[in-house]
């Protein structure tokens, strides 16, 4: 066997391993970043701005909230779903003579992130003392935030249901890009967003 023959025969069984291809999704963990947090505030402002009450203006309306989630997310919809009460004309007294109790039921108030990636990852160590960095034909991550919620109406008196609302969603995303080693793209619904 030839010189030639042999460097081809070891270029054809190393080269695939030189490249590769991944994509993963984790859930997001407990600790939030920035993009996190402002990810699930303009969710909630975005299902927010889609609810309506069949209800008139002017009225007492007690608030509670039922979540799966913890007690932050809980207290943090609450406040939202009050103050957007204020918005709309109702009052938010908090006397126990309200007329009606608005039960919050937040189905999801949650964010997630996906990662894609096609290229080289680095290399490290392994035979040979030499690093090499991450060469990305494409690489995208994309955070999501979602707001699922709908509303009981219940007379406050009688504790009897009046009425459920629809349900109402909001959807807020970020998503990086780089493709072809170095070319940079961002992507978002969000109003602002830190660098």
């Amino acid at each position: 066997m030839n010189t030639r023959t042999l460097l081809f025969l070891v270029c054809l069984g190393l080269g695939p391993m030189l490249t590769g291809c991944s994509s993963k999704t984790r859930l997001t963990p407990p600790k939030q970043t920035v993009n996190e947090q402002l990810l699930l505030d303009q969710s909630l402002e975005k299902t927010l701005a889609n609810a309506s009450l069949p209800l008139l203006p002017g009225k007492a309306v007690a608030v509670e909230v039922a979540s799966l989630g913890d007690a932050a997310s809980q207290a943090y919809v609450l406040a939202a779903v009050t103050r957007w009460l204020g918005q709309q004309g109702f009052r938010v007294p908090n006397d126990k003579q309200e007329t009606y109790l608005l039960r919050v039921m937040v189905h999801s108030f949650a964010s997630n992130v996906g990662e894609t990636f096609a290229g080289m990852p680095p290399i490290t160590g392994g035979l040979f003392p030499i690093a090499t960095p991450e060469l990305a034909v494409s690489k995208s991550q994309t955070q999501g935030a979602l707001t699922r919620l709908s509303m009981d109406i219940y007379e406050r008196s009688s504790g009897r249901l009046l009425m459920t609302t629809p349900t109402y969603e909001g959807y807020a995303y970020l998503k990086d890009s780089v493709i072809l080693f170095a070319i940079p793209k961002r992507s978002t619904n969000l109003s602002s967003v830190p660098d």
